[in-house]
């Protein structure tokens, strides 16, 4: 039957309907709920309440962590929240100032304890790594021996030890409480306690002249907590960054500051994220941006290739505006030189993979090899030409 005005009408309607509905529940892929009947109700709606919220929180996920930390700055220390609301640009910068110098001598007193203990001489261990993070660590060394007389699988035991160095770094930072410090050393805790102490000054500092905050008046709960942080319900404010160039650079300067002290505490990807927010948003051209950004792609046990390649194109672009910076320079050579190294080993190793056939590279065309005439052009009725193209005319046929 054909559909009548009325019903075509309630189709329209319905698609309209289907159209403003935005993520609802049905749109949802269900697969990252689990597989099986909803006989646990109450576990699937909190998994499609969820999948629900990260709809409305796209903007807010793409924050770092030192972009994300100004909306708590601004709501937890009443200094900073006055300032924002109602200080000038020259009460904020004079008060971002004082902070950075807070940072700065918190970096430099960490950095000094963690030196220190470095350099103190080995003492026993107070605690062994757990016994999981122990097999760990014999298995890679098991694994790092099967490379050297294996190399035919160096691919494959690559992406395994990647994986097992990956899991041990975690097994080890989870399990930092109990068997650190390797020295007996107070002042290692001292020196993570600082670097956590000038991320928060610079934070802070920064989060005067660039932050984000909610407009949402009932944002808390009656018992101080947060309730969900939504898009549309926030600002980011960085008036005072495109107003001022001394506003720029004190901000790209206290998130390079907190590159370096994620990275001395080994959170690379904070100081990744952290070089990524100056390069992206304060300062395109930030020459020690991209050098940290090189620096905390190759630090960790897990990086991969892709990491150092990503590392050269950034000291590359750092050269290319600094090219008398030595420590640039440096990085980038052996960088260059690690990389050189691997593919000469990798050719070496895959070279036998590759002798059963060649490939043929060269047009004859291109070699002044004579080339056979246009199949337009032979006689059909010659019969060497018959019998390369196989063909048999009948009794008195001619072409």
């Amino acid at each position: 039957p054909h559909p009548t005005p009325a019903m075509a009408d309630v189709d329209e309607d319905e698609k309209e309907d289907e159209k403003n509905d935005g993520p609802g529940l049905i749109k949802l892929d269900m697969k990252q709920f689990g597989s099986g009947s909803m006989e646990d109700p109450l576990r699937h709606a909190v998994g499609m309440r969820t999948a629900q919220d990260q709809y409305k929180m796209l903007m807010w996920n793409s924050f770092p962590p030192l972009f994300q930390n100004t909306i708590f700055h601004g709501e937890q220390d009443k200094e900073v929240k006055e300032l924002r609301s109602c200080g000038s640009l020259e009460e904020r910068l004079a008060r971002a100032k004082a902070l950075k110098d807070e940072g700065n001598a918190s970096l430099k007193a960490a950095s000094a304890s963690s030196s220190a203990a470095a350099a103190a001489p080995a003492q026993p261990l107070v605690a062994a790594p757990s016994a999981a993070a122990e097999a760990l660590r014999m298995e890679m060394e098991q694994l790092e021996a099967t490379i050297i007389s294996k190399e035919v699988e160096l691919k494959e035991l690559r992406q395994k030890l990647r994986s097992l160095k990956s899991r041990y770094e975690k097994e080890l930072s989870d399990s930092l409480p109990v068997s650190m410090p390797y020295f007996e050393d107070e002042g290692a805790d001292d020196g993570v306690k600082g670097f956590e102490d000038a991320i928060k000054s610079y934070e802070k500092a920064a989060g005067l002249l660039r932050y984000v905050e909610c407009t949402r008046a009932d944002w808390k709960n009656d018992d101080g907590s947060y309730k969900g942080i939504e898009d549309e319900h926030l600002r980011v404010d960085e008036s005072a960054v495109q107003q001022s160039e001394e506003a720029k650079e004190l901000v790209a300067s206290c998130y390079l500051n907190i590159a370096l002290a994620a990275h001395k505490l080994q959170k690379f990807d904070d100081a990744r994220k952290a070089c990524d927010e100056v390069l992206a948003k304060v300062n395109p051209n930030s020459v020690k941006a991209y050098y940290r950004r090189a620096q905390a792609r190759v630090a960790g046990v897990a990086a991969v290739d892709a990491d150092r390649d990503a590392a050269i194109q950034d000291l590359k672009a750092a050269a290319e505006l600094a090219p008398q910076d030595r420590d640039v320079r440096a990085l980038l050579a052996k960088l260059r030189s690690e990389k050189k190294r691997q593919e000469s080993h990798d050719r070496n190793t895959y070279a036998g993979l590759f002798q059963r056939g060649e490939i043929v590279k060269n047009d004859p065309r291109d070699e002044g090899v004579a080339e056979p005439k246009e199949p337009m052009n032979w006689d059909l009725n010659d019969p060497k030409v018959q019998d390369l193209l196989d063909i048999r005319p009948g009794p008195g046929m001619k072409f």
